[in-house]
């Protein structure tokens, strides 16, 4: 995804009008749902862009009781990208986890900065069923990884990680990238290096997080893309509009509180009346626009 690709669905979206952008939220609530599943709040690297001093977390990780009411929550054609504000290859039971999801016929992905990707949890995570891993390259040079990731990264091993997964047969790979003010340039060399590999590359730049670090580039536009493509489980159990929610603020209730027709009900509502939420108010995620603009996570 490239800046431009940002722009022009914010132009295509004004171009619609608001009742039209309106019915296009509410068209993303019948596609197959995506959860982003968060079983691990903590994490084993500090990124600039990742507002971890304003997370609202009570558990580090996501005990048993919850996970199993996610499951039950899950509905039958869900879809489960693991992720959050953590890196999931931090709880013990990951692929316990997976397997899981994938006997309940969920498709499951993941996302880690791979640095714990070692042949041991690879082998695990292939064998639970995971169907994608994605993981994250913000540099190329070790000097500039180490200025987004200024604390526990380790460049060298995080891509031999990604390299040794990539020449096994099992999950498909993705290389993200998010673009800072330090990284621009590398872009490419890692875009190269993850085609090289037979990997997907996936580029998004950096944005405020809901508000919490940083200024909005003030291209906002009515209506959300992610909110209506993806529903956020916190390590907490907490169904919260986004990952950008940072603080919590907009919170549904917990999975052992609701069901699936709960949480529906909610998006519907909040997409009917306009009822945003206060991270929104100063979110400039580029994925929101683009996911509605092109109609979900298929097209995206």
């Amino acid at each position: 995804m490239a800046a431009d690709d940002a722009g022009a669905s914010i132009a295509y979206l004004r171009g619609l009008g608001e009742h039209a952008v309106r019915k296009r939220n509410l068209a993303l609530l019948v596609q197959p749902p995506l959860f982003d599943i968060e079983v691990a709040s903590a994490c084993n690297v500090v990124c600039s862009f990742c507002p971890r001093d304003e997370m609202v977390r009570a558990s580090q990780l996501m005990d048993e009781a919850t996970f199993a009411a996610v499951l039950a929550l899950l509905p039958e054609n869900a879809i489960a990208m693991i992720s959050g504000l953590g890196d999931a290859l931090i709880h013990p039971r990951l692929p316990e986890m997976v397997g899981r999801l994938v006997a309940k016929g969920v498709s499951t992905c993941m996302i880690t900065n791979g640095v714990r990707l070692s042949d041991e949890r690879q082998l695990a995570l292939i064998e639970a069923g995971i169907s994608e891993v994605q993981v994250s390259v913000h540099g190329w040079s070790d000097e500039v990884v180490r200025r987004v990731i200024p604390v526990g990264s380790q460049p060298g091993t995080a891509r031999a990680n990604v390299e040794r997964l990539a020449a096994r047969a099992g999950p498909k790979v993705r290389v993200n990238f998010v673009e800072t003010e330090h990284n621009g340039h590398e872009r490419e060399a890692v875009r190269a290096w993850a085609e090289s590999l037979g990997a997907r590359f996936f580029y998004r730049r950096q944005h405020t997080r809901g508000g919490t670090i940083g200024h909005d580039r003030g291209e906002g536009c009515s209506g959300c893309g992610i909110f209506g493509s993806v529903t956020f489980i916190s390590a907490d159990g907490d169904i919260l509009p986004c990952v950008n929610d940072v603080r919590g603020e907009g919170r549904l209730g917990n999975v052992r509180q609701v069901d699936w027709e709960d949480v529906l009900a909610w998006k519907r509502g909040v997409i009917d009346e306009q009822r945003w939420f206060s991270a929104c108010g100063a979110c400039d995620d580029d994925y929101r626009w683009v996911l509605l603009a092109k109609g979900g996570l298929e097209g995206a």
